[in-house]
């Protein structure tokens, strides 16, 4: 743990646009030379809505909201089947050389974990994958100041001098339109990459944009890694890190605006 320890809470007003967990494996060549026909009746119930894509296809989740394929690549040649929830808002997404499941309604993290367990104890159980080469657990933040009544705030009262140096100084900070960072980490159970800076989010219904920051960390660890309890004590511990890393990242007034209530087991 390299960062500060803090309550879990609960936002009401989530800043998370999307969540993936990728896991790729040694390549098994028959999902790629059959369709996933029993896997898809094993979920069709939950996932019904099918597509294939090809390489080098943008993929689009749902339906005006771009997923960056970059996000669930295993090899640049891979064939992507996707199997998607029939209100758009979960996907799973299989290839001869990764399972990953995404949302863009991430509420729990027990929520989100159970339904992975669910889908890979269904792929483990038809694929039988000999073992793990990589597990990765990604989350996206997208902190717009309009969503949280803090237009008129500038952003060094949001975020830390620490994270974003040009926001706080007084020659430059007006003038900054957009940046982009890249922080690699290394700890015991894994890597970090925290990539984040000013980007310009679109509001399609209002048809307007605004500046916003961007918090993208990837939780991942490479190497041969067995099948069970180890991978969720894995992707348990990078879910508490990615939000004490959330923590870190932001200031004391961006996180009472967005209002978190303490977390209760349920």
């Amino acid at each position: 743990m390299i960062f500060p320890d803090n309550e879990r809470s609960i936002y009401q007003n989530n800043p998370l646009i999307e969540v993936v967990c990728q896991l790729r494996f040694p390549t098994i060549l028959r999902i790629s030379n059959h369709a996933p026909v029993e896997f898809q009746d094993e979920i069709r119930a939950t996932y019904p809505i099918f597509e294939e894509v090809s390489p080098q296809v943008p993929v689009y989740f749902g339906k005006d909201n771009r997923l960056q394929q970059e996000d669930l690549q295993g090899q640049s040649n891979d064939v992507f089947y996707h199997f998607v929830s029939d209100d758009f808002s979960w996907q799973v997404s299989l290839s001869q050389n990764s399972i990953a499941i995404v949302t863009r309604n991430y509420r729990r993290y027990e929520e989100f974990k159970q339904n992975f367990i669910h889908i890979l104890e269904i792929f483990e159980k038809i694929y039988k994958p000999s073992f793990y080469s990589r597990i990765g657990l990604r989350y996206k933040d997208l902190i717009v100041r309009s969503d949280l009544e803090l237009a008129e705030v500038d952003w060094s009262y949001l975020i830390p001098q620490y994270i974003a140096p040009e926001l706080h100084s007084l020659e430059i900070a007006s003038s900054v339109r957009e940046s982009s960072k890249i922080l690699v980490m290394e700890t015991e159970d894994g890597d970090i990459t925290l990539r984040h800076g000013l980007v310009n989010a679109r509001d399609e219904e209002l048809n307007i944009e605004e500046l916003a920051y961007l918090l993208d960390a990837d939780f991942y660890k490479e190497g041969k890694i067995g099948k069970g309890d180890y991978v969720w004590e894995l992707l348990d511990c990078y879910n508490k890190s990615a939000r004490n890393l959330f923590r870190w990242c932001i200031t004391d007034r961006l996180h009472t605006a967005m209002e978190p209530i303490p977390f209760k087991k349920t």
